[in-house]
């Protein structure tokens, strides 16, 4: 497995060891990242790798709300729900248009709370009101 694919075994290493914290910081960071790549791809005319990594993007953000405990998170996990639902409707509209502007804007709301997250995760100490109260993301291999 390894052998084929060392980057790919080292990021699965490194998501099985992190913190709840660090693994969501590494999921915006990878939505970061496919953004970027979707909005390049578009000014590029590759429609094809554009579609990929707004879809790769799409799926984060999926589970990223489907991890959400709102019963644990209160007002806090409400918000990031709806967040999360207007992120994914712009990035499924802006997939379809191939709408660079939709695309730069989610990436805008998607910095900005991976910017909070970074800042969560640097903590020291027990955040009751941190990450481990209202959202866990499964990692799966």
């Amino acid at each position: 497995m390894a052998q084929g694919r060392p980057y790919q075994a080292y990021q699965n290493a490194q998501a099985q060891t992190s913190n709840q914290k660090q693994l969501i910081v590494m999921l915006y960071d990878g939505m970061d990242k496919f953004l970027t790549k979707a909005v390049q791809a578009i000014n590029e005319g590759d429609i094809e790798t554009a579609h990929s990594n707004l879809h790769r993007t799409g799926q984060i953000i999926l589970e990223l709300l489907g991890t959400l405990r709102e019963d644990k998170g209160g007002e806090i996990a409400t918000n990031l729900k709806q967040i999360y639902v207007y992120c994914y409707e712009q990035v499924v509209i802006g997939n379809l248009k191939k709408d660079v502007e939709m695309i730069r804007n989610v990436q805008q709301v998607i910095n900005n709370l991976g910017s909070a997250w970074k800042q969560i995760s640097q903590k020291k100490g027990n955040l009751r009101t941190g990450t481990d109260s209202y959202q866990q993301v499964r990692v799966s291999g």
